[in-house]
């Protein structure tokens, strides 16, 4: 009876003991093969910068994260292409800009070149445009992604060149694939133009003033020199302590 009992033991402990090297196991092989998962994503995603003191890696951002960086090339080169061209190039760029934006944007931008013979105009006078863009604003806090650009097209007849022309847009950008047209992954739509109006920063205001202050003196200089009155309507700007004109000062709008 007792050797029944000894055996009964035996067998519980060695079932135990092999519950639990099974779980073990698993519970190894489940951590080897999560630990070999992340090993091999943070080895896709590390490049490597190189730099005149070395090189060091990174991790690369996420496929599907957009930089503003990356945004504003992407309209850039759009706005370039789109409406920078020539006869022999006409082609070529609007191929490159028509798979950056929506089919119906695309087609209406295309149709107004018709409408104006854009490309019969090339080859009849010789000309070619080139587009600058001037300044992108770009709202990625929120998707779609919103912008605005402020461009001058450039219009060549032969050697001469005739006034730029300002050019405004406004936009949204949706996320899509990559492809070998389309790289960056974002497209183009809601391309609307609006008023050549671009925002004025604080540095810039800044020194449009200090413009203005200067040609306000040079006048005032000039005056002086001449040993006339100011012009009407001239006047001299205070002090920017806060102290007063200088004596003689006419009021604006007086």
């Amino acid at each position: 009876m007792s050797n029944i009992k000894d055996l009964n033991t035996s067998f519980k402990t060695m079932r135990t003991i092999s519950l639990a090297c099974i779980i073990g196991f698993v519970v190894l092989a489940v951590s080897a093969g999560y630990g070999f998962y992340k090993v091999t994503q943070d080895a896709g995603r590390r490049v490597y910068v190189v730099t005149n003191s070395g090189s060091a890696a990174a991790l690369a951002v996420e496929e599907d994260t957009h930089t503003p960086f990356e945004a504003r090339n992407m309209v850039k080169g759009f706005m370039k292409t789109m409406f920078g061209h020539d006869q022999y190039t006409f082609k070529q760029n609007l191929d490159a800009a028509l798979p950056l934006i929506e089919g119906a944007g695309g087609r209406r931008i295309f149709e107004n070149f018709n409408r104006g013979q854009v490309l019969q105009n090339y080859q009849r006078y010789s000309a070619r445009s080139v587009l600058d863009v001037d300044s992108i604003y770009l709202d990625m806090k929120t998707r779609p992604y919103s912008g605005r650009v402020y461009t001058k097209q450039r219009i060549f007849i032969g050697d001469q060149q005739r006034q730029s022309l300002p050019m405004a847009a406004k936009f949204n950008l949706v996320e899509t694939d990559r492809s070998d047209e389309n790289p960056y992954g974002l497209l183009i739509t809601n391309f609307d133009y609006i008023a050549y109006n671009p925002p004025v920063s604080r540095e810039e205001k800044e020194f449009l003033q200090q413009q203005e202050a200067e040609r306000q003196r040079r006048l005032r200089d000039a005056a002086a020199g001449a040993g006339v009155a100011p012009p009407p309507g001239y006047s001299t700007p205070a002090p920017a302590d806060g102290s007063p004109a200088a004596p003689g000062a006419v009021p604006p709008n007086q």
